[in-house]
């Protein structure tokens, strides 16, 4: 066979393995970088919310809408992250395959730490977690994902995040559940595409051994963190300061992410000096000024985590960026 022939045979079948791969959807950043870990080349997802918009509550444009109409997958992480999600894939996206990755059984699964000082973790997975050090905690109160300006009330028909089973939807922090995704994604495209299963279960076990690698680093480098409380804006990050057994102090906001009392502020500022926190973090797209007001007068330090990717360019890097630069922002924050 003369090169030429040969070049050509060879694109012909690449373009033919290729030509059927299924048009697949991922809600957000996170979860739409593992989806791109396990395509690789053979196609590149859509993602539907971007990453500087609060999953929470979102008008979606028409090129999104389109996206959802013309996919063959769709991947979204829950209900409870992004309760107005059903109407479009009802809609729009009834003859796609949904799958909402954190319903699966194998995953780490946390109810919401309640407010009111009773520090009630209720998980019912995750028993690799350890717990020490966490249930004497006061004042975990949470709030939405992101919003322009927490001093402001959301708007009404969005104002409670909470799933009605009380889950807290954040599970793309822990890495364990993000290695049950990639398999999960994989499992699901290998049987929408055959011809590009072991590429996607290939590229599936890449991605996993690469965050399994990642966390053991992430382990090393906050284990001098460990025992140095700190205070969120409000509470999204208990997967992640679980995973790797981090102090959590408490959350600000309250979860209907109202504007706190007078009474909340004074509060935080208690725990402030009761817990000797270290660091108060806020998030790329809150407004910090109740932050500055918690910590006015003391010499805690004003830190920044970043929950979904705001601040990343999305893609199959953006997940381990992620991971990263919370794991960065813990241990700048909590030095000194």
């Amino acid at each position: 066979m003369s090169r030429p022939i040969a070049l050509a045979t060879a694109l012909f079948f690449a373009t033919s393995a290729y030509a059927d791969a299924p048009r697949v959807v991922a809600d957000i950043a996170p979860l739409h970088s593992l989806v791109a870990k396990v395509m690789g080349d053979v196609e590149q997802p859509t993602l539907l919310i971007e990453t500087t918009a609060s999953p929470h509550s979102y008008a979606l444009r028409p090129s999104q809408a389109s996206a959802l109409e013309n996919a063959d997958v769709v991947f979204f992480t829950s209900q409870g992250l992004t309760p107005w999600i059903m109407t479009p894939l009802e809609t729009l996206a009834n003859n796609a395959l949904v799958v909402e990755v954190m319903t699966e059984d194998s995953l780490v699964h946390f109810e919401y730490r309640e407010s009111g000082g009773d520090h009630d973790h209720g998980h019912g997975h995750g028993d690799d977690h350890d717990d020490d050090g966490h249930d004497e905690h006061e004042g975990e109160d949470h709030a939405d994902e992101h919003s322009d300006d927490h001093a402001d009330a959301h708007d009404a028909a969005h104002s409670d995040d909470h799933s009605d089973e009380g889950l807290d939807p954040h599970g793309w922090l822990d890495p364990e559940n993000a290695k049950s995704w990639l398999s999960q994604i994989a499992d699901t495209l290998s049987k929408q595409d055959p011809a590009n299963a072991k590429i996607y279960r290939d590229n599936a076990q890449t991605a996993a051994k690469e965050i399994g690698g990642l966390t053991d680093a992430i382990r090393a480098q906050l284990e001098p963190v460990k025992g140095k409380p700190y205070l969120v804006l409000h509470d999204a990050f208990q997967y992640f300061d679980r995973r790797f057994e981090l102090d959590f102090a408490g959350g600000i906001v309250l979860g209907d992410a109202s504007a706190p009392s007078p009474a909340r502020i004074a509060k935080a500022q208690d725990v402030l000096k009761d817990r000797n926190v270290a660091c108060v973090f806020t998030e790329p797209q809150q407004n910090d000024k109740l932050v500055k007001v918690v910590i006015e007068g003391t010499s805690v330090k004003l830190g920044q985590l970043d929950a979904i990717g705001a601040r990343l360019s999305p893609g199959p890097e953006l997940y381990a960026a992620l991971l990263q630069g919370l794991a960065d922002s813990f241990e700048i924050c909590a030095e000194g």
